[in-house]
């Protein structure tokens, strides 16, 4: 089967493209993007789909950058292809990140790839990954001490609409595809150099490997990543169910997981929650290590309330009664004191946490059931209530009677019976007057103002977000 058939069929296996979409075909000017974008311009009319190239100039080789993406520019011209070719100095972006030069030049990569496809509207973005470069992926992570999520290596489609067609193709056939086709191509000098990990795999593990261990080395770790590929699929379905039935609450930078839910399942399977509770708040899927999973593992199974892990991407994990909380850096620092009038009937904003109060007068006869209405809303009686009403944070010697219980007590006292972490307290907006407490959002309204027989008219509050 030559590579027009493969690549076909691998394309068509992974549900690549769909008919009339647009295809955005990153084009480095080396001979596996050269070999891309020829493959996917004899398969565009079969498989009905437009093509638009797109180079980035990283800017770290001088007047050789230059020429690649000269080349690119006038490869797209020779294909009569619309075409995106665009400078950015990773060297300075990676002087504001303060991360290596890979990892800049990833980033800015793929954030430039995003806004091309965004820009002339297409769901996929071709990349030329191929099998060597999968094996590569494989070993270094092996190396590295990954588990199956890192061994099954690149995937044929990721999260964004990233597709690479080439993945079951070596290198040496891409080399004598482009000879026989006449295709022309760049060489980068860097991936000769051998102060990057990679290329020393290139050049000198993977040639020793096999030479003198398994001349079908690049076969096997090809196989490796398909059976934890799959494998990776099936323990992700089950975690992701286990992260749901833990799942206690979320909010905008936290969110809480059962600590029963966790103690029940498969160690392997809850090291996948805590990645994918992290990543929730984190907001990427970037690097978890082996040893901030475990500082959390040891959380769950017998830290003491109160006890933490600093876990990357400013996030902490806090083990506070039943459950297991994750804050990112902000919701753990709190909020300034603040007491701002409540509009009634009206909207009133807290800027200290980003936050609204909606209130209105409503007559007795159009009042909601109270039982039915959510946490982050409630129903008072308006003509028990005191004159003025505010939106302020918590303060010390606080105390509120809970609609339903017998007696008033501290709102220290009552934060502990709901649970409430400590970090999370100062977060928690209460409406009332500077001495009283009239409701906790999210939590109760006060036994005082409730809606009885006598109420003849309501104030009905509702917070968002």
């Amino acid at each position: 089967m030559d590579l027009l058939d493969r690549v076909r069929n691998d394309m068509a296996r992974h549900r690549m493209t769909e008919p009339g979409s647009k295809v955005v075909v990153a084009v480095s000017g080396g001979a596996d993007s050269v070999t891309l974008l020829h493959l996917l311009y004899l398969l565009k009319d079969e498989l009905e789909i437009s093509l638009h190239i797109a180079h980035l100039n990283h800017m770290l080789r001088g007047e050789e950058s230059e020429e690649d993406a000269r080349f690119v520019a006038g490869l797209a011209q020779s294909y009569g292809l619309p075409s995106t070719v665009q400078s950015i100095d990773v060297l300075a972006y990676r002087e504001q990140r303060r991360n290596s030069v890979e990892t800049a030049a990833r980033e800015v990569r793929y954030s430039f790839l995003s806004d091309v496809a965004s820009q002339c509207g297409a769901k996929r973005v071709a990349l030329a990954h191929q099998a060597d470069d999968q094996a590569e992926t494989i070993l270094i992570n092996f190396l590295r001490g990954s588990g199956t999520t890192g061994l099954k290596g690149i995937p044929p489609v990721r999260q964004g609409g990233y597709v690479r067609p080439l993945l079951s193709l070596r290198r040496f056939e891409i080399e004598r595809y482009c000879a026989e086709n006449g295709l022309k191509f760049r060489t980068d000098s860097s991936n000769m150099k051998e102060v990057h990990l990679r290329n020393r795999v290139r050049h000198r593990l993977i040639p020793l490997l096999e030479k003198e261990y398994n001349p079908a080395l690049v076969p096997a770790l090809l196989r490796l990543g398909e059976l934890c590929r799959e494998e990776d699929e099936y323990f992700e379905t089950r975690a992701r169910q286990a992260y749901l039935g833990a799942l206690a609450g979320e909010s905008e930078g936290c969110l809480t997981l059962r600590l029963a839910d966790l103690a029940g399942v498969d160690l392997a399977v809850r090291r996948r929650v805590i990645r994918m509770a992290w990543a929730a708040l984190a907001g990427h899927e970037g690097t978890l290590s082996f040893q901030h999973v475990e500082d959390v593992i040891r959380l769950i199974e017998g830290g003491r309330t109160g006890s933490s892990a600093i876990l990357p991407g400013s996030v902490e994990a806090v083990r506070s009664y039943r459950f297991l909380e994750l804050m990112r850096e902000e919701e753990r620092t709190g909020a300034p004191y603040y007491q701002h009038p409540l509009v009634i009937p009206g909207t009133t904003h807290i800027p200290e946490l980003d936050r609204t109060v909606y209130a209105e007068l409503v007559p007795f006869d159009f009042r909601p059931d109270p039982k039915k209405l959510p946490p982050n809303e409630a129903v008072l009686d308006w003509d028990k209530l005191p004159k003025q009403l505010y939106v302020r944070r918590r303060k010390a010697g606080d105390v509120f009677h809970p609609f339903g219980m017998p007696a008033g007590m501290k709102l220290k006292d009552f934060f502990i019976k709901q649970k409430i972490p400590q970090a999370q307290r100062d977060r928690l907006p209460l409406v009332g007057t500077p001495e009283a407490i009239v409701w906790v959002p999210g939590l109760r309204a006060g036994e005082r103002w409730k809606v009885d027989h006598t109420t003849k008219r309501i104030l009905r509050l509702k917070i968002e977000p």
